[in-house]
Formats: structure tokens, sequence, C-alpha cells
């Protein structure tokens, strides 16, 4: 049995991915849509392997991927050749471009649990739009905690084209002094014989309150412009959600 440890995303990560949400969510690719523009350059961050990065291209949008998993870009590219996607971390991205629409779906921004790390994060979306620009996304919330498990189970799982299994087994430890959720993960492939391969998953995010971006988005040169708590706009007013939507502007004299 061959056992490899990745960050967040490898092969089998993206295999299973691939199985169990063939594709976005009718309305949370509404939300996402409903600020774009056949006119504007539009960048995704963390795109994975397309979910919503292929339907813009579909509608006739010009935007690029970038993500830190070769693994979901070369799925990308596969599923959709003429897309444009980079292999990068978005904390020492480099690009000349700059765009008029950033969103970062899923909330994945959550995936930077390390404070300082989430703030150049945010500089560096800022300092890859133009003034006036548009960031959109989404965080979830202390709401999404669940008990803690320290015993692996079974969470997912789904069969390959060619009838193996991949199974997805997690177990969770939530921090409280630091609002860290901790889901290690095990993804195993399954054949006739037992396990042919498995890997590890250091899997964590931090669960956000209401207001507590704020002043770092407010430091990375942001105005929030909405804050929501349903892809619908139902405007957030507690921590009662399991999500927040962010909608923000670049101020305007920020080159």
């Amino acid at each position: 049995m061959d056992a490899h440890t990745t960050n967040h995303y490898g092969s089998l990560c993206t295999e299973l991915y691939e199985i169990l949400p063939p594709s976005a969510s009718d309305d949370e690719l509404a939300f996402y849509l409903s600020y774009a523009r056949t006119d504007q350059d539009i960048l995704e961050p963390l795109c994975g392997s397309g979910r919503f990065l292929i339907p813009f291209i579909e509608r006739g949008m010009s935007i690029r991927g970038m993500d830190s998993s070769r693994e979901m870009i070369d799925k990308l590219i596969e599923k959709c050749p003429e897309a444009l996607a980079d292999v990068a971390e978005i904390t020492t991205y480099s690009s000349d471009e700059t765009y008029d629409y950033v969103f970062i779906t899923s909330g994945s921004v959550g995936l930077f649990t390390d404070r300082d790390e989430c703030r150049t994060v945010l500089r560096k979306v800022s300092n890859l739009l133009r003034p006036s620009g548009l960031f959109v996304f989404a965080v979830d919330t202390v709401a999404c905690r669940e008990p803690d498990d320290e015993e692996y189970r079974l969470a997912a799982q789904g069969t390959t084209r060619t009838g193996d299994l991949i199974t997805l087994s997690s177990k969770k430890h939530y921090d409280e002094s630091t609002r860290t959720w901790f889901m290690p993960g095990r993804y195993e492939l399954h054949g006739r014989s037992g396990v042919k391969r498995c890997e590890e998953m250091d899997f964590q995010i931090h669960l956000y309150e209401l207001g507590e971006i704020d002043e770092a988005l407010s430091e990375a040169g942001f105005v929030v412009t909405g804050v929501y708590s349903s892809f619908g706009k139902t405007p957030a007013i507690d921590n009662d959600t399991e999500m927040l939507l962010y909608e923000c502007r670049k101020a305007d004299h920020l080159a």
C-alpha cells in the first residue's frame, strides 16, 4: 500500500471531490455570477477543479483560476482545456495582471487559520484588484461547530469509473481559544484485494463570528458593502448562520 501525506487536496481527495459534488449548486453559482459581467477580468483563487470557473467560462466570462493543488488544476484542465489556471499559493502569487472581480467560494478563506497569514491573503487580493474592484467571499461560522470525535469515522465515499471505492474517514477537534476546527482525514482507495493507496489530509479551518474579519479587511484597503447569511443575500445580523458571505470594494484611492 502506497501512503503519503498531503496538506489539503491530493489525488484521492480530488477524485472523490469530483464524484461527490460534480457541480456547484444553482443558488451558490447564481450568487457569484450576480456580480460578474462579460466585460470584466475575473480571478478565482483557490478554484479547485473548476466547479465555478467552468460555468463562468461557459457563460462567456473572462476568468483565470489559481490553486495550490497540482492535482486539482490538472483535473480542471482535463475537463476544460481552454481554462486559464495557475498552480500557486495565494500568499506568494505574483502577477502583472489586475482584475475587476475576485471571488473565493466555499469558506476557503477559513483555511488560513493563522491570523497573520489571513491578513497576507487579504492584502494579496487587494493588490490584485483594480481601484473599486470587487471582492466576494464566504467564511464558515461558529454555528458549524460539531462535537469533538477522537475516533476516525467514515465521512464520505464514492465509486470510481474503474469500480474502485474511495473512502474518507475523519475525526474532529475544536480549539475554543483559537476557534480552529481540526479535521484530520484519511483517504483510502479500495480495490478487490484491499487498500491500494492512502492519503492523509491535515485539514483545519477557522470558524468566524460576525464582524471578526472586518478590521483585517479595512487594513487591506477594503470597504465592506454587504454581509449576507444566504445566497439569496439575506443580511446577516448575528452568528446564527452557518456561513457569512462578504461583498467588499477596494477603496478608489488605492492603486
